[in-house]
């Protein structure tokens, strides 16, 4: 692994919150200069693809949020941009998709959309 890719992977370990590309590439070039935005986006293009980093929309901007193990959804607000995890789920269980639906069901992503504690 690169060092630039390394660095990429250090700050958004290190991120609280969501983070937009121009954000990341901007305080990974305040420590390298020289790392280009096309590692930003393949760096994040990987984590995408292990799990690691989801990308959302808040405020119509594309905004990627870490993720943690384990099965949660994101709680998204909209007024301040803030991101929460939770691991409550309105999903309808699989039994249940089968039954009606004849549906498998593999996966499910749920992001709500709403107004945080702060901002209510």
């Amino acid at each position: 692994m690169t060092a630039q890719r390394r660095l990429v992977l250090e700050l958004v370990e290190r991120w609280r919150g969501g983070f937009a590309v121009a954000d990341l590439y901007a305080r990974a070039r305040t420590r390298d200069e020289r790392i280009g935005l096309a590692t930003v986006y393949r760096t994040l293009d990987l984590l995408r693809a292990e799990g690691a980093v989801t990308l959302l929309s808040v405020a119509g901007r594309p905004t990627y949020v870490r993720c943690h193990e384990g099965h949660h959804h994101h709680l998204v607000c909209t007024s301040c941009g803030s991101v929460e995890d939770t691991e409550l789920c309105a999903a309808p269980s699989a039994a249940e998709l089968a039954s009606r639906h004849g549906f498998a069901a593999t996966a499910h992503d749920l992001d709500i959309y709403g107004t945080c504690r702060r901002c209510a």
